[in-house]
């Protein structure tokens, strides 16, 4: 992989595209080889594979690939526009402002759409800006192959090759092992409400290097701008929309994963079956 992005003009040559997406593909499978080998490794030394010049190329290619591509956020950027103007300038901009420290993203705009069903109710989604999107994407190219080595396996939702359909699966065959009761539950405003300390706490139990933390606070402490034109802070929530917020908001579940499904890890009061008919003789229920 060249040490500097492509020069300015047009976009990456298919052949940097696929030795970017390879050396990317590497970093990943080593990042979770070693998190899944050392529960209690703290990763450091990150920094650099987010401004890495093949990270930021496969960055830009999700962010373009996706459905909001052609939507800008309070730049009035899209991507089209910096196909425009040149991919692999705006790439080397980039990484120089991510490598110096100096770049700070843009409050999210704000867009208030209804929630299906005729409740009533609306969702609030936050578009970044392309640049945050592509740092974002960035970022997560980094983190999840991390964090995907702590994640319950029974855990579907925002999660890599895993879908509904396979959650359904799930529950179909523990219907067939004598199962019968499913506790069907929501988190009200989930993304709005999570906690940013007690999510940022959660984030360092992986996250060593001070660089990237700051920079994931950044993304939570960027602030809206509403449909209104005024600009709101911040102090809660992870942007319903952003690149990073469903692997966040993971991060931020994992602990009601991990207490939820305690009692049936080894030596856990569900444990084994044994244990279970003990409970259902003495007449208790689930563990709380």
């Amino acid at each position: 992989m060249p040490k500097d992005a492509p020069p300015n003009g047009g976009a990456p040559r298919e052949s940097d595209r696929e030795e970017a997406f390879a050396r990317v593909s590497g970093m990943q499978a080593k990042l979770h080889r070693w998190a899944a080998a050392d529960p209690d490794r703290r990763f450091d030394d990150l920094f650099n594979f987010v401004y890495d010049p093949a990270t930021l190329i496969v960055a830009f290619a999700r962010v373009a690939g996706n459905q909001g591509a052609r939507t800008a956020g309070v730049d009035g950027l899209r991507v089209a526009d910096i196909r425009e103007a040149g991919v692999p300038g705006f790439l080397n901009d980039l990484r120089a402002q991510v490598k110096a420290g100096t770049f700070r993203p843009l409050p999210v705009r704000e867009r208030v759409i209804p929630k299906p069903g005729g409740s009533g109710k609306v969702r609030r989604l936050g578009i970044s800006a392309v640049a945050d999107r592509v740092v974002q994407a960035a970022l997560k190219l980094v983190l999840e192959p991390i964090f995907e080595a702590d994640f319950e396996p029974v855990s579907y939702g925002f999660r890599p090759r895993r879908r509904a359909q396979d959650a359904v699966a799930e529950i179909h065959f523990y219907g067939t092992q004598g199962y019968h009761w499913v506790l069907d539950a929501d988190i009200e405003a989930c993304f709005d409400e999570i906690g940013h300390v007690a999510l940022m706490d959660r984030v360092r139990r992986r996250i060593k290097d001070k660089r990237v933390l700051a920079l994931v606070k950044a993304f939570l402490k960027a602030g809206v701008l509403t449909e209104l034109g005024e600009n709101r802070e911040t102090h809660t929530g992870t942007p319903q929309g952003g690149i990073i917020s469903p692997l966040l908001a993971n991060v931020a579940l994992s602990v009601l994963d991990e207490h939820l499904h305690g009692p049936w890890k080894p030596g856990g009061t569900m444990s084994t079956e044994y244990r279970r008919r003990r409970r259902r003789r003495r007449g208790q229920g689930l563990p709380t």
